[in-house]
């Protein structure tokens, strides 16, 4: 009969700091608002914490040296399997205060380590990763995500989600995520981008992220871009980002998005950059007439809070975007305008006058600043780490 699974005990003494373990293929050199968000995290619980991450390959270059880094494969089967491995690992050789992992895909595992080790532990939760339509992951990830000691949403919708699949609503945190805060790029850097990438238009709208069917693209070129440009005949599309090819559904749509434009006749009216690095968009924004959300519902998939928006609200471009997903939470606190789900004749007309406002970016207040800082979401979080980690409180078993 094999021997039972040595649980470490934790550190004695008052002062010591906590240790927490932070296991999560979202990092860079990965790309995307999910990637921007577990690096933020990381920087900000090590803080106040001894922090060891488990994470997707070169992610090592991007976090400090003071974290204790292993690297996995960036392939999703593999990141799990090796993951699970390392975790395994580490955890046996002495106590983590809490271990954190960075989305839904994580629970089996952070229930594993609490079954063995008698770990506690937070699962942050995205909406995608509560809803993706597959049997397996229904039947295996929820049931795991329910075990968790704390459950972290990011908007007020993905905690509904997290809610109706059985986790426990106080066991439930709400923290909106943050952005960086950059300085309002001067007149030089601004001409720079659009000489540098070419942007022939005297005006363009942004669409930013990946180019997913719950993104809306294709629906909006079909039905608002032809009205949009004939009311501003001097305005583009322009594009940042590209299809997820590392989603967890990979439901891509950049080549229905061409076929949109073909169809359209728009071929010199929507140009497509690609991914670009944080500076270059953060001066996409700040150059833009208009930042363009155009979300649809799909099964299946959901936009959990939409950190796209309250990026562009950090230069003060402002947003148009439908009422579908988290969205709304995102645009209560920086503003701007949520029109029903599916109205294009809205859409469109708002799209055009704000276009024909000529205002390409407005003084963003300090509390607006403020309430989307990364700083204002390590301190929330921190509360979090902290609730988990309280061995004066039950853990759930």
């Amino acid at each position: 009969m094999g021997m039972a699974p040595e649980i470490p005990q934790p550190s004695t003494g008052e002062t010591s700091r906590l240790k927490v373990l932070v296991i999560t293929r979202n990092l860079p050199p990965l790309v995307g608002g999910m990637e921007r968000l577990l690096h933020n995290l990381v920087l900000g619980v090590a803080e106040y914490a001894d922090v060891a991450v488990i994470g997707p390959n070169g992610c090592r270059a991007h976090l400090p040296e003071t974290v204790e880094t292993h690297e996995c494969s960036n392939k999703l089967a593999g990141f799990l399997s090796g993951s699970t491995l390392t975790a395994l690992r580490i955890v046996r050789k002495g106590r983590f205060d809490v271990v954190i992992g960075g989305s839904g895909l994580m629970a089996p595992l952070l229930f594993l380590l609490k079954t063995l080790f008698q770990c506690r532990t937070l699962v942050l939760v995205h909406g995608l990763d509560i809803i993706v339509d597959h049997w397996l992951y229904q039947q295996l990830f929820i049931p795991a995500l329910r075990r968790a000691d704390q459950v972290v949403a990011n908007s007020r919708n993905t905690k509904r989600l997290a809610i109706e699949k059985g986790v426990p609503e106080e066991r439930i945190s709400i923290i909106h995520p943050g952005t960086h805060i950059p300085g309002q790029p001067d007149e030089d850097r601004k001409r720079e981008f659009l000489q540098r990438y070419r942007i022939p238009y005297s005006r363009y709208m942004l669409f930013a992220g990946r180019i997913t069917r719950r993104k809306g693209l294709s629906p909006f070129i079909r039905h608002s871009l032809p009205a949009i440009l004939q009311a501003c005949p001097d305005t583009g599309l322009v594009v940042v980002g590209d299809n997820a090819n590392d989603s967890l559904n990979r439901q891509g749509e950049k080549a229905e998005v061409l076929a949109a434009i073909d169809e359209a006749g728009l071929c010199d009216k929507v140009m497509f950059l690609g991914q670009v690095d944080d500076r270059d968009l953060e001066t996409a924004y700040a150059c833009a007439a208009v930042h363009v959300f155009p979300l649809i519902e799909v099964p299946g998939d959901v936009e959990g809070f939409g950190m796209v928006v309250i990026e562009a609200a950090a230069v003060g471009t402002v947003t148009v975007a439908f009422d579908v997903g988290g969205v709304a939470d995102a645009l209560e606190l920086v503003g701007g305008t949520l029109i029903p789900s599916g109205n294009y004749t809205e859409f469109t007309r708002l799209i055009t006058q704000t276009i024909a406002g000529g205002q390409t970016a407005r003084q963003v207040s300090v509390e607006i600043h403020s309430s989307i800082s990364w700083d204002r979401y390590a301190s929330l979080f921190k509360a979090a780490t902290m609730r988990a980690a309280d061995r004066s409180q039950p853990m759930i078993q």
